[in-house]
């Protein structure tokens, strides 16, 4: 039941128990009646039996169930009402005509039960309501009850100790009218205030539970009031009254059954749903996990074979996804994987073919592939591909992402969901060997796979016995032609597939972290050539090193650098430090990391400037030196394009920031002629030189200044 329906019910309850009690007022008269002795003897031991057996069950209730979660309101609230039927019952069982009838002074021993019965549940559930609610000990149950039921009957021993008095002060004469006068305004007080101070403290939320014990407040309100204005003992005021009473008793005890019984209950059932819930789906995109995944997969390959059908699984990854995760931090990291979910649950259009493998891996399945739809498949992949074609808005900003897809079909990549899985992995692997591409299982990529696995084993054993070396391509400054710096960069001499290029295994060291000991040996290396050089003669010129990702958020990246130019020698004024945009997306890092790079005196520049998602506004707070205008700019330079207008645009801005420009991959005359034009300072690439080993370029370096 919804809370807003329960709050109807309650107060449409409360209206009528009130209006009821109206009714009655009003047309006393009419009502009124004497009920004959032996008739008003059976109903009222009928209602006072059945308080008891209300009260009973409600000390069982919250006594014996679920003992674990065990609650103060809970415990108290059960002992209290096993004190308040232990007064019922004696209340009917001494009333006028049953065995056990005494009078006391001028009133009886079932007068004295009733009111006692009433006060104490009254003044009782006033102070249980009025703390808050908390957690106990199993072991207080016995102390709780022992203690509510022990002062029960101790105070009817007393009672019964004084039946039979006539002499008792505080109950003869107008003492007992005072007496009585001041129990009633107790009990009626006690009502009033616990009404108020439920509705108080639960004013933003009102569970079922406490709803239906306000409905059981209401009534013993009404109830004590018609016995203040009833007329006499036998007759229809005191009737009613005890009803009213009794439908009192039944809310109180529903309300404890809802906190006792029903509301553990569907906790329990609602924990166990989650836990079945979480233990097939994952918990960040809600989509269906890797176990999940294993077991439909499996009965979709039983109904292909059944109905001779193909099935390919799709294997999808995010490209680059860590350095989005490195550079903008986990959280942002999981708003990009529940994007990507999204938009994948919504393309695939059963959301029980979409998975999450783990990290930023997700499967789509495509079941009933018939022999003549096989050309659905590749529009498939098409499609999922297209679905990053469009940015995510994530916060303020725009991010382009890109996947590589791999497919595997059943029967003839695997008739297993392992041997499936594993060929969609292989083949997502090759396609992003080149990336934003989808690629379909061959057995040739197995041994591309297990090259791969060679490779990074060789990886490790290479930077131990430091099989790397550097090549070095010339920064040339374009407005006299001398050569100002060069950029250092790595080469593998593998002992067996001879000299690779860093394409071949930089985002394997990426991926398995051998990235910053390798970097590490290439900023200590160049600062090594560069005094060497120095030494030899040759004139100071900066030295250009590229750091990565996970370099750059390195824990004290600054006193590692300085460490290694105080190892070196070198000056830090010649050494400059080329970062991508994509490590600036966190500003915040971005302007501390490099703030404290400056302070030891280095340079920095911004590689393949134009490619990533840097904002002007942030781009003025960065402490650089230099902007790297990217190849792909350079190109077509001279087609008139907008890779012409992009490049005047950048050339332009660095003026006005005083920074100055190089452009990468200038490879003709033309391409120097726009440069020039446009006032960039700097320029490398082929049409100077290709990158050349530290001899190589010595000589190069020797013969262009004859030359000059």
């Amino acid at each position: 039941m919804s809370a807003n329906r329960a709050e109807k019910i309650t107060m449409c309850t409360a209206i009528a128990a009130v209006i009821g009690f109206l009714f009655m007022r009003g047309f006393h008269s009419e009502l009124y009646w004497t009920i004959p002795k032996k008739v008003y003897l059976f109903i009222h031991s009928s209602m006072e039996f059945s308080g008891f057996a209300v009260s009973f069950t409600m000390l069982v209730l919250g006594w014996l169930f679920f003992a674990k979660s065990l609650s103060k309101h809970r415990l108290y609230t059960a002992a209290l009402f096993g004190a308040v039927g232990v007064f019922d019952l004696l209340h009917g069982l001494t009333t006028e005509g049953m065995p056990f009838y005494r009078s006391v002074g001028e009133t009886t021993l079932s007068a004295l039960f009733a009111m006692t019965a009433q006060l104490i549940g009254s003044v009782g559930l006033f102070f249980i309501f009025s703390k808050n609610d908390a957690p106990v000990a199993a072991r207080k149950r016995l102390p709780a009850v022992v203690v509510s039921l022990g002062s029960a009957v101790l105070v009817s021993v007393l009672y019964y100790a004084l039946a039979g008095l006539s002499a008792v002060p505080v109950l003869t004469g107008e003492s007992l009218g005072t007496l009585e006068t001041l129990v009633r305004f107790i009990i009626l007080f006690s009502y009033l205030s616990t009404l108020g101070m439920l509705l108080y403290l639960n004013r933003n939320e009102r569970p079922q539970a406490l709803l239906t014990i306000i409905q059981a407040l209401v009534f013993f309100l009404v109830a004590n009031v018609q016995f203040m204005l009833g007329s006499g003992i036998q007759d229809s005021d005191m009737l009613f009254g005890h009803l009213y009473r009794l439908i009192g008793y039944y809310f109180l005890m529903k309300g404890i059954y809802y906190v006792t019984l029903e509301e553990p209950f569907k906790q329990q059932k609602r924990t166990e749903a989650r836990i079945n819930y979480l233990a097939y789906h994952d918990e960040l995109t809600g989509l269906s996990n890797r176990r999940l995944l294993q077991e439909q997969l499996d009965a979709e390959l039983r109904r292909a074979q059944l109905s001779n059908s193909q099935l390919a699984v799709f294997l999808l990854d995010i490209d680059r996804f860590k350095t989005f995760n490195d550079a903008l931090g986990h959280s942002f990291g999981d708003q990009m994987l529940q994007a990507v979910s999204e938009r994948l649950r919504l393309a695939a259009g059963k959301r029980s073919h979409v998975y999450r493998m783990g990290g930023d891996e997700f499967v789509v399945l495509m079941p009933n592939i018939m022999e003549q739809e096989k050309e659905q498949v590749e529009s498939k992949a098409k499609a999922l591909m297209g679905l990053f074609d469009a940015p995510f808005v994530l916060g303020e900003a725009e991010y382009h992402i890109t996947i590589s897809l791999g497919i595997s079909f059943f029967p003839q990549d695997g008739e297993s969901v392992e041997v499936l899985l594993k060929n969609a992995d292989t083949a997502m692997y090759n396609a992003k060997m080149h990336r934003n591409e989808f690629s379909s299982y061959e057995p040739e990529m197995n041994r591309k796979s297990h090259d791969r696995l060679r490779l990074e084993s060789d990886l490790r054993r290479a930077i131990e016995q430091e099989q790397f070396t550097l090549a070095y391509q010339p920064l040339v400054n374009l407005s006299n032609g001398k050569v100002v710096g060069v950029e250092a960069l790595v080469r593998w001499h593998h002992p067996k597939r001879g000299l690779l290029p860093p394409g071949e295994f930089i985002p394997l060291t990426e991926e398995n972290g051998l990235i910053l000991p390798l970097g590490e040996w290439v900023l200590k290396a160049a600062c090594k050539q560069n005094v060497a050089w120095q030494s030899a003669g040759m004139p100071p010129m900066m030295m250009s090193v590229n750091l990565s990702m996970r370099q750059f958020r390195q824990h004290q990246l600054a006193e590692r650098i300085k460490s290694i130019l105080d190892q070196t020698g070198m000056q830090p004024r010649y050494l400059e430090l080329e970062i991508t945009e994509s490590m600036t997306s966190d500003v915040e890092f971005a302007c501390e990391t490099l703030a404290s790079l400056k302070e030891i005196g280095v340079k920095i520049s911004i590689d393949d400037f134009g490619t990533g998602y840097s904002s002007l506004i942030s781009l003025k707070r960065f402490p650089i030196d230099k902007l790297k205008i990217d190849r792909s700019f350079v190109g077509d330079l001279t087609q008139g394009g907008s890779d012409a207008a992009i490049v005047s645009t950048i050339t332009s801005m660095a003026k006005n920031l005083k920074l100055k420009v190089t452009a990468e991959g200038v490879e003709n005359d033309e391409q120097i002629k726009f440069l020039r034009e446009r006032n960039c300072e700097e320029a490398q690439g082929y049409y100077f030189t290709k990158p050349i080993p530290a001899n190589l370029f010595e000589n190069w370096y020797k013969h262009r200044n004859q030359l000059a």
